[in-house]
């Protein structure tokens, strides 16, 4: 099984980004209760050399969901691992630029994905297969609620507004949500929406 022992942060710094996004995982499910799946997508999201946009993300958002379920439910890491080294081997099969080229955003299915893995979903199952499907679909249908350019950091956002109701619905965990999430990306985003964008100067939950 993938392993990482000991790490100082300057190690963490030095992986690959699908490496440091699990690291960052194994973290997350040992920390004390009281953050949400919005903290940890964007500690992830400024790991350092992860770019604005990329298909990386992919990788991110079922990580960060399958993370925060097994915390909930009391899994170990031993559980976790394999589950997210499944859905690093699916999510790297999600090409950049999904969302313009083929319509369905890697975030949506990335939330797809979570709920695959989470359920062992497979392609022959009955109840579950309709829930991944519908997550999918659900989760695309809230990203489309924006128009474009792609962000991959406000379709994530978006994605786990309608991931939290589903994973309350379908699995009966529930998952809290942020008083607030505002972006702090958008310099780096030439295409940024601004003012258009429900995040750009914060959007309220509570």
């Amino acid at each position: 099984m993938w392993k990482i022992d000991k790490k100082t942060r300057e190690d963490v710094d030095k992986m690959d980004d699908y490496a440091a996004i699990t690291e960052k995982c194994r973290e997350f499910l040992k920390e004390p209760e009281g953050r949400t799946i919005w903290d940890w997508a964007m500690e992830c999201m400024d790991l350092p050399g992860l770019a604005m946009h990329c298909p990386q993300h992919h990788y991110l958002f079922p990580a960060v969901l399958l993370t925060a379920c097994a915390k909930k439910e009391r899994k170990s890491e031993e559980e976790l691992l394999p589950m997210l080294e499944e859905a690093k081997k699916r999510a790297k099969k999600v090409l950049g630029g999904f969302c313009g080229y083929y319509g369905n955003c890697g975030a949506a299915v990335g939330v797809g994905i979570f709920l695959s893995i989470y359920t062992n979903t497979t392609p022959l199952s009955e109840e579950s297969w309709q829930w991944v499907n519908e997550a999918t679909g659900r989760s695309l249908i809230r990203i489309a609620s924006v128009e474009g350019p792609r962000c991959c950091k406000r379709n994530g956002f978006l994605a786990f507004e309608e991931a939290v109701e589903v994973i309350r619905e379908r699995l009966s965990v529930h998952l809290e949500m942020p008083s607030e999430v505002k972006c702090h990306y958008f310099l780096q985003n030439k295409e940024c929406k601004h003012g258009k964008c429900p995040y750009f100067k914060g959007k309220k939950y509570k």
